[in-house]
């Protein structure tokens, strides 16, 4: 493997030279087409790789036929060396995976004309969000809004109060409740619209319920606490904006996104302890209402294998590189040296969402493959969150790498976890 690695290191080189133009390329072709091509390359390639190869390429001949034949496409990713650049547009990739009939089959409320500027989306609405925050004033004050969750974000020459994303709405008037979707990507990856597709579906899944994608900052040009405040302001958006009640709220958060999730929640029960003790800066009676809708939990949380300890890697984090076919070898060494820019050894455990309290969070649906990357710290988090009294609902599956939720159009495993998280979604958040 160490041969292999240093013959495709010389690739590299080359296609550091022709890459651009050829992903530009390839990202000026219809989506529609590129959805074709990926479902007729799949068709053709399956049933050669179970016929010549079978079950011998995973990590275990009990995974699925499918399993293995993605095992054999992705296995060579981990050969090359990886960079932010080929991370973001692998993963402005997703919605090719992701076609009308791909499960789960895309099952539009109504007859319409599909959004074909974003995604070609069957919803009814799909809103480009751009909301300044700033201009949201109080009716009884003309003080302009202040964000309350979180006040910390450093980086520099950007407008702070912006919230940005996608909101999918799947008839003409918005729905009752709303998921607000927060997609994965090791912090350096990962847009909004590149989960449109995947969210619509699930949306329809959960009794056609609308959703919102909103947008973080990255690194490493940002730093985490401004996905963190990105991710706060998105959450005050909904519900000082939107006037969604909390309880109406259900979050999803994939990898990354999922700690992200874990910390949102952390930091409004943490808000509801400041608030009973500082009432200072809260001087009108839209301030009190805004804060006490704040202080209130969502319905509840889907953590598709959550990225949740940011110190030092260890355990499975560290061993299971060498098979997981997401967070492999190549971006393990991409990916983690950017970890250390949070701070101190400190300051990363703090800001860890698995080694900060758990207690008062709403009910959490966890999923996650006992043979991927980010099992012990999942297993961690689900130990940690039943001792601090909340109500987990976990998944667990085998043999799967990390996401491999994602893979839906082409696994049986994955088709499984998708309908674990609806199915939980629809039982704790979405029942009449």
């Amino acid at each position: 493997i160490q041969i292999l690695r240093k013959f495709c290191k010389l690739i590299h080189y080359i296609l550091l030279i022709v890459e651009r133009p050829l992903f530009t390329l390839w990202e000026n072709v219809s989506l529609s087409l590129r959805q074709k091509i990926t479902f007729i390359a799949w068709k053709l390639y399956y049933p050669m790789h179970k016929f010549l190869l079978g079950n011998k390429t995973g990590i275990h001949p009990d995974a699925s036929h499918e399993y293995h034949a993605l095992t054999s496409v992705v296995y060579w990713g981990k050969l090359f060396p990886v960079t932010i650049y080929r991370m973001r547009f692998s993963l402005s990739q997703i919605p090719s995976c992701h076609w009308h009939d791909a499960y789960p089959k895309s099952k539009p409320l109504q007859v319409q004309k599909r959004n074909a500027q974003i995604n070609g989306l069957n919803a009814t609405y799909v809103k480009s969000i751009h909301y300044d925050m700033s201009l949201h004033t109080a009716e009884d004050s003309n003080k302009t809004y202040k964000t309350k969750l979180v006040t910390l974000s450093t980086a520099p020459g950007t407008d702070e109060n912006i919230v940005n994303g996608y909101y999918i709405q799947h008839s003409k008037e918005p729905s009752s409740k709303v998921v607000l979707w927060l997609y994965g990507g090791a912090f350096l990856s990962g847009d909004s619209q590149s989960n449109l597709n995947l969210s619509e579906k699930m949306g329809q899944e959960c009794n056609y319920t609308d959703i919102f994608i909103p947008n973080y900052r990255l690194l490493p040009e940002n730093t985490f606490f401004d996905a963190l405040f990105d991710v706060c302001l998105a959450y005050e958006y909904l519900v000082v904006v939107k006037k969604f009640n909390p309880k109406d709220i259900t979050l999803f958060g994939i990898s990354s996104g999922g700690g992200l999730v874990v910390r949102l929640l952390q930091r409004i029960v943490e808000f509801q302890k400041e608030i009973s003790s500082q009432n200072d800066g809260i001087n009108s009676c839209t301030d009190i209402k805004e804060s006490s809708m704040l202080q209130i939990v969502p319905s509840g949380a889907v953590l598709m294998c959550p990225f949740v300890d940011y110190t030092e890697p260890k355990g499975s984090f560290l061993e299971y590189t060498k098979h997981d076919l997401i967070v492999n070898e190549s971006v393990f060494e991409e990916g983690t040296p950017y970890f250390s820019t949070l701070g101190s050894d400190e300051i990363r455990y703090n800001e860890s969402p698995v080694y900060r309290s758990l207690e008062g969070l709403p009910p959490l649906c966890v999923v996650v493959s006992q043979h991927e990357c980010v099992f012990d710290m999942n297993l961690l988090l689900v130990n940690k969150a039943r001792k601090a009294g909340v109500d987990v609902t976990l998944g667990l599956w085998n043999y799967m790498c990390h996401v491999w939720p994602m893979f839906s159009a082409f696994v049986p495993e994955a088709r499984q976890a998708v309908d674990f998280m609806s199915n939980w979604m629809k039982v704790n958040s979405f029942e009449e």
